[in-house]
């Protein structure tokens, strides 16, 4: 008989990619994704994005989200490549890993994409994960954010 074990039932893992086309500068998309402390003007007021540290050159910048006013996560800016790319590290709350923000000329258009590679460590929010979605609701917030940079970007907050 086979031992029934709950763990290897979890899902622990969200890997998820979401990426929007732009008609505008890489330098004006560059300087959206860089003001972390006006990301709560353009993301969707469900993430319920906190800035707990600003730093000047971003890198050490942190700040916490509870989506859907659920249980909340940390990010730090660990790593800029200027104009190309800046790596968050989840650190803490419910999820471990890493997102990046890439940004890439494409036939004239700006690309911007958000990739993120996360252990769920939250044993409810990993429970959960077997009756819903989790990679599809981060989709689709992240729709909303990206949607949010689009605005941002055109208005050149």
């Amino acid at each position: 008989m086979t031992a029934f074990l709950f763990k290897d039932y979890l899902i622990t893992q969200i890997k998820a990619h979401d990426e929007i086309k732009l008609k505008a500068s890489v330098e004006d998309v560059w300087k959206v994704l860089t003001d972390i402390p006006k990301y709560q003007d353009w993301w969707p007021k469900v993430v319920n994005l906190q800035v707990l540290k600003i730093d000047e050159e971003i890198v050490g910048t942190e700040f916490q989200a509870s989506p859907l006013g659920g249980k909340s996560f940390s990010c730090k800016v660990i790593r800029v490549i200027p104009n190309k790319e800046i790596i968050l590290d989840y650190f803490d709350g419910i999820y471990r890993g890493e997102g990046v923000w890439k940004i890439e000329v494409i036939l004239g258009l700006v690309k911007v994409s958000y990739t993120v590679n996360l252990k769920i460590v939250d044993k409810q929010i990993s429970f959960l994960s077997k009756i819903m979605p989790i990679p599809k609701l981060h989709s689709m917030i992240f729709k909303k954010i990206l949607g949010g940079l689009e605005k941002a970007v055109s208005a050149k907050i």
